[in-house]
């Protein structure tokens, strides 16, 4: 990943010492007017001139798009409103809050740039989001709608429906800046299509990344090794993790059994908290082959020897807490009941706002020592951006699409991360450090961004769920034939004759 997020990070947590997460109303009124970045003004009370250089190098960077006017056309952005994914793409006023008032900002840019407006058109649901772009391809209605971006795992249906353009064929779209995500050329281009992308427009793509919380006052307590040391050196692996969970769990109420009255090392739910192992122990769905070709690789040694060691440590460790509720880990390290628990990057926001202790940021351990990175994945729920075959102004399309990248990367994704660095949470260079390495972590494996649920992505997560501790070369001996079946349709869709 391009972007240079810890030297951005870095100029945050001093801004947020000095100024808060938000500038006050009054001071959002007086520079909605100007169209400045709030982030920029501030940085010129920041100490250190590479931090204060790199807010200012964003908001300087050209996005060489051509001069347009679009006669005040709405730019009507089709989501869904679960998760409020809504509130970044386009809000009624500035209120004082960080991540409001740059999406305001953000917008009215674009507006008095290009005259067009950005709307969003709720769904609702992911659901009904699929049902309205389905009814919209069926009346070739190009009116509408002008670009799609929500649920990622739900997003490939459409694609595999034949719904979106190639995003080559779309004009001033430009994968190769910094506010596209690399993956859209490394893991998502295939044979020079590309239906589904990232972009900085959509802030999920790295609010939804998984990590792991940690509780800095019950690590000193327990005078535990530092976390960032562990993972810096290296050594912070699914066995220093299990090692780590049964220092931990204490039998709090003395009744000689693990139940709600007790602490414990981790807190997990049973759902995608639980799949994230498979891509952070080493695995993935597809890779490159030499020559570019995809490779569909599921299955192999290493992946049975991730399963048995994620099964051992979340079935067979003291000091685990698992339940089958999505949330469950984050909600026992709320009521602080746990050391670590798993969570949504943004989950530091939306879940931890009366959290009293300091904690920190980590990635997700790796398999062994040996492994080279640290990785992680973005939930299904995050939003990826597709354009329909029906839209006929691909001109519009493109350039409203590529200014609101370049503008979100500019102004909404520094307040975006200063929100969630608050000030318990960002206390030292290495918190910010840490959220660097957890956003670079990411991985968009083309065999989970198009898996649609038929895919194989889930496996995982269901077997590491299941206590009876299920034979893994068994279970997909018995899935093989029909998710290779499956992929090859992926694989078609890149690479059958379009002309």
């Amino acid at each position: 990943m391009k972007k240079r997020i810890f030297a951005l990070v870095l100029a945050l947590l001093l801004l947020f010492t000095a100024v808060g997460c938000s500038e006050s109303t009054e001071n959002a009124e007086t520079t909605s007017a100007s169209g400045e970045n709030p982030a920029a003004g501030l940085a010129e009370n920041a100490e250190g001139a590479s931090e204060e250089d790199d807010l200012a190098s964003r908001l300087d960077e050209k996005d060489d798009l051509p001069e347009a006017d679009f006669g005040g056309r709405d730019f009507i952005v089709l989501g869904s409103a679960q998760e409020g994914f809504g509130i970044y793409i386009a809000v009624d006023e500035m209120n004082g809050e960080g991540v409001n008032d740059a999406v305001y900002q953000r917008n009215l840019t674009v507006e008095e740039r290009f005259n067009a407006k950005t709307v969003y058109d709720s769904g609702a649901d992911y659901g009904t989001v699929a049902g309205l772009i389905a009814k919209a391809i069926k009346a070739g209605d190009s009116d509408s709608y002008d670009l799609i971006q929500y649920h990622v795992v739900s997003s490939a249906g459409g694609a595999m429906k034949g719904y979106y353009l190639n995003w080559y064929d779309i004009p001033h779209v430009d994968f190769t800046r910094n506010w596209w995500s690399d993956s859209n050329i490394e893991d998502l281009t295939i044979a020079d299509k590309c239906f589904i992308a990232m972009g900085d427009f959509a802030l999920s793509t790295v609010g939804r990344s998984y990590v792991m919380l940690y509780d800095k006052v019950e690590a000193a307590n327990y005078q535990l090794d530092s976390f960032y040391t562990l993972v810096k050196e290296g050594r912070w692996t699914v066995d220093a993790l299990r090692s780590i969970c049964d220092q931990v769990y204490t039998d709090k109420n003395g009744d000689g059994t693990e139940n709600a009255g007790d602490y414990y090392g981790m807190g997990t739910d049973l759902y995608s908290n639980l799949n994230t192992y498979y891509w952070a122990t080493g695995n993935q769905i597809f890779s490159r082959g030499d020559s570019g070709e995809l490779e569909f690789h599921y299955y192999s040694e290493h992946l049975v020897d991730s399963y048995n060691k994620c099964w051992e440590l979340l079935n067979q460790t003291a000091g685990i807490f698992k339940k089958g509720e999505h949330r469950a880990g984050v909600q026992l390290f709320s009521e602080y009941g746990c050391l670590l628990c798993n969570s949504y990057l943004d989950g530091t926001i939306i879940y931890l706002a009366d959290f009293d202790h300091d904690y920190g940021v980590i990635p997700y351990p790796k398999y062994d020592e040996n492994q080279e990175k640290y990785r992680t994945m973005v939930d299904g729920n995050h939003e990826a951006m597709s354009v329909l075959i029906t839209e006929p102004d691909l001109e519009f399309i493109g350039i409203m699409t590529e200014v609101l990248c370049a503008e979100s990367y500019k102004r909404v994704m520094p307040a975006y991360f200063n929100v969630c660095l608050k000030t318990r949470y960002a206390s030292s260079p290495e918190d910010a450090e840490m959220m660097d390495l957890c956003v670079n972590a990411r991985v968009f494996d083309l065999g989970y961004v198009y898996d649609n649920w038929s895919g194989a992505s889930f496996w995982f997560q269901d077997m590491l769920a299941d206590a009876s501790h299920p034979d893994m070369t068994s279970f997909y001996t018995k899935r093989e034939k029909m998710v290779k079946k499956y992929y090859e349709k992926v694989v078609k869709l890149f690479t059958e004759d379009t002309e």
